[in-house]
């Protein structure tokens, strides 16, 4: 940066100024970048966000023996949209229980991404625990090959129901050749979509919203079964390497505002297909719903208005994961 002067940008949901392509996971962050950047859930807030060498919003990584190491990841309430790097909640984790805490989370990061995120990197970390924080809204995204402006490597089930994994074309590379491919999958997605009876093109309503709809809940079934097949290779890859193992269930939005006003309108509805999924897969989970929706009022609320944790969320979120890790037993301190 010319003399020492930090950019200031404006953060959308769909901006990448923190991201570029990358061959193995679609996209991941630009390294040693550093801006000053608004956000549109805070807009009277500054909030200056830094990626060290290994393009992680984290603090500089040096290689050392190290007995106990935690490693988050997530989207974007993991990477901290809106939050100070030093408010997120694993930094307040490693304030709490002395133990370091490393943090790959990233914007629009979906379940599948994540898993090879895990494999592809914990080498490097080394650590003993991995925590997977997921909002479960966000679990369609394994369903979504185009994300931001980036084409996404995912995982399908062959003739024969073993998970595969579909890797980013060379091709994708080139920014106008992922517009064109992007272009096609959102038109088959709406096809797929119309051909189902869902329009959610104009104006997002979560009423509408099949994944909180009983009567539109086959229409997700692959998802949930992709999803299962996602959550026993991350499983079974932690298990190989001694690493134990928690998921963080958040609490969405849309728990936030009125109740459902039907039966057929479950706003916790991906959260109990994802819960029921980690329980028959023996995964440790913690849920964040009680005590965010307890935590929450209209005059100090833990989320901002889109839903992203806030700086009293993430605090609570953080007291959540130590709770859990002692009652684990995986920390002692």
């Amino acid at each position: 940066m010319k003399n020492g002067k930090v950019k200031r940008v404006s953060i959308g949901m769909t901006d990448t100024t923190f991201y570029r392509f990358d061959p193995h996971l679609g996209f991941w962050g630009i390294p040693n970048i550093e801006r000053d950047a608004m956000f549109p859930q805070c807009r009277d807030a500054v909030i200056r966000v830094r990626h060290n060498a290994e393009g992680n919003r984290d603090k500089s990584f040096v290689p050392a023996p190290r007995r106990d190491a935690i490693l988050c990841a997530g989207g974007s309430h993991t990477w901290g949209a809106g939050v100070p790097q030093e408010r997120r909640f694993s930094d307040l984790l490693e304030e709490r229980t002395g133990i370091l805490v490393f943090n790959i989370g990233h914007v629009s990061m979906g379940l599948d991404q994540i898993c090879l995120a895990i494999m592809t990197k914990s080498d490097f970390y080394s650590p003993s625990v991995i925590v997977v924080e997921q909002y479960p809204w966000a679990i369609h995204r394994i369903l979504n090959t185009y994300v931001v402006g980036f084409l996404r490597p995912h995982f399908y089930f062959d003739a024969n129901g073993r998970l595969k994994l579909q890797k980013v074309p060379k091709v994708a590379r080139l920014k106008v050749v992922r517009r064109m491919i992007g272009a096609f999958y959102a038109y088959r997605k709406e096809l797929l979509q119309f051909r189902a009876g869902i329009d959610l093109k104009e104006g997002y309503d979560p009423r509408t919203d099949p994944i909180f709809l009983h009567w539109k809940a086959p229409y997700y079934e692959y998802m949930y079964r992709l999803a299962d097949g996602i959550l026993c290779a991350i499983r079974d890859f932690c298990g190989q390497k001694k690493i134990r193992l928690l998921f963080a269930l958040n609490v969405i939005a849309q728990q936030f505002g009125k109740k459902s006003e039907s039966s057929l309108i479950d706003y916790d509805l991906p959260r109990k297909r994802l819960s029921a999924l980690l329980e028959k897969n023996r995964i440790p989970y913690v849920d964040m719903t009680e005590p965010m929706l307890a935590a929450h009022s209209p005059d100090d609320p833990v989320v901002f208005p889109d839903g992203h944790i806030n700086v009293k969320g993430n605090d609570i979120f953080a007291r959540g994961l130590d709770d859990k890790l002692r009652e684990l037993g995986w920390i002692t301190r």
